[in-house]
């Protein structure tokens, strides 16, 4: 039992967050939030942060917020989100804060640009409509048949 409630605890505290609202890492207000935990001296980090600069200015809409984890005290806020021993990790999220892909190295800038282009259009990371529109739609499919 002493084992089973130490594996208990472990497991707890190191599930991340599945959302990024309210918290200062999500905007409502944007169709996509991306954060990014990131050091100065980390030359994947800075190509990230230069690519998600390049991705801004073909999505708007787009709330990026960059946080440096050089010093410990931000290493700690950044450890619930699933920082541990890599950087950048980069966690994007939806409208509602929901984070839907976390990517744990410099993403490929097309599969990084798809992904925002389906977000921002209310579909899901695979590409699909939310289940509630997926299921209006055959509805209205099924009514013209």
């Amino acid at each position: 039992m002493k084992y089973f409630s130490l594996l208990l605890i472990s497991i707890v505290l190191s599930a991340a967050p599945v959302s990024l609202k309210n918290t200062p890492y999500h905007s409502p207000e944007a169709s996509v939030s991306v954060v990014i935990f990131y050091t100065t001296w980390c030359p994947p980090c800075k190509r990230s942060l230069a690519m998600l600069d390049e991705m801004h200015k073909s999505h708007p809409k787009l709330f990026i917020r960059r946080v440096c984890v050089d010093e410990p005290q931000s290493q700690q806020k950044a450890f619930p989100y699933g920082l541990a021993e890599t950087v950048p990790l980069i966690l994007i999220a939806d409208q509602s804060g929901t984070i839907v892909k976390r990517f744990k190295t410099l993403p490929d800038k097309t599969i990084f640009g798809d992904l925002l282009t389906r977000l921002e259009e209310g579909r899901l990371e695979n590409g699909t409509l939310p289940i509630d529109q997926r299921l209006d739609t055959w509805k209205m499919n099924r009514k013209g048949m």
